[in-house]
C-alpha cells in the first residue's frame, strides 16, 4: 500500500511539466485579426515568433510576412492548427523580402502562424488578408516536426524515470537491524580458566559480533557509528 502511494505521487509529479507545457501556449501567441496589419515586429537570429488568428472554414486567405531587404533577413512562414506546430503547411522561398502564402481554412477556429528567422535579424510586418491577393512566394509544402512533441513530453518522461530508479534502489536496500548499540557480556575462557569479560556489539548490517570501538565491520565492511 505504501509503495502504491509512492508510485501515485511519482506519476502526479511527472505530469506537472506536461500540464505546464500544455497550457503555456495560451499566453504566448500574439493575436492577429484578418485584414489588419501588425507592424514592426522583431525577430533575432534563429528567432521564432508565434501568432494566432481566427479563420472561417473553406475561406481563402493570404498570409504575408514583409521585411525590408536592408535587414538581410531570410524567413520561413508556417501555419498549423496546433500551437506546437508539429504539422501544417510552410513556405520557405529563400527570399530576403519576406514570404507570402495562399491558404484555405479546413475548419472554423484558431490557426497558429509561426515566423522563423533562418538567417539575419530585423523587423517585419505581418498580416492576413481575406481572399487570394498577389502571387505567393512559393508553393505550400507540408511539414511534420517531432521536436515540439519531444519538448512537450521529455521532461515528464525524465522525472518519472529518475523517480522510479530512486524507488527501486530504496526497495533493494538491505534492512537495518534494530540497533548498533546493543551490548552484552560474554565469558571468555582461556586455557581452561574462566577469564574476564569483554563488551561486544552487534553489526546492524550482518548481525556479526564485533568488539566494542571497532569502526568498520570485519565481516561486511559496513561503516559503524
Amino acid at each position: 500500500m505504501k509503495k502504491d502511494k509512492k508510485i501515485l505521487i511519482l506519476v502526479i509529479s511527472s505530469l506537472l511539466p506536461l500540464l505546464f507545457t500544455a497550457t503555456i501556449h495560451l499566453a504566448i501567441p500574439t493575436k492577429l485579426h484578418v485584414d489588419s496589419i501588425l507592424m514592426s515586429e522583431h525577430n533575432g537570429v534563429n528567432g521564432i515568433e508565434m501568432y494566432v488568428v481566427s479563420l472561417e472554414e473553406e475561406s481563402q486567405y493570404t498570409i504575408v510576412i514583409d521585411t525590408d531587404i536592408f535587414w538581410g533577413m531570410e524567413t520561413s512562414l508556417r501555419i498549423g492548427e496546433s500551437p506546437y506546430m508539429m504539422n501544417g503547411l510552410l513556405v520557405e522561398s529563400g527570399s530576403y523580402g519576406g514570404e507570402r502564402m495562399h491558404f484555405t481554412a479546413s475548419k472554423t477556429g484558431d490557426y497558429y502562424i509561426q515566423v522563423k528567422t533562418i538567417s539575419g535579424s530585423g523587423f517585419f510586418d505581418i498580416w492576413v488578408d481575406s481572399g487570394t491577393i498577389g502571387p505567393a512566394t512559393g508553393s505550400n509544402r507540408e511539414f511534420f516536426n517531432v521536436s515540439y512533441l519531444l519538448v512537450l513530453v521529455l521532461p515528464s518522461v525524465f522525472i518519472f524515470a529518475v523517480g522510479l530508479l530512486i524507488l527501486r534502489r530504496r526497495a533493494t536496500r538491505p534492512e537495518k537491524q534494530p540497533s548498533i548499540n546493543i551490548y552484552r557480556k560474554i565469558k571468555k575462557e582461556e586455557d581452561g580458566v574462566l577469564g574476564g569479560e569483554k563488551d561486544v556489539m552487534i553489526c546492524e548490517h550482518c548481525g556479526v559480533e564485533i568488539n566494542k570501538g571497532v569502526k568498520k565491520c570485519p565481516n561486511c565492511q559496513a561503516s559503524l557509528k
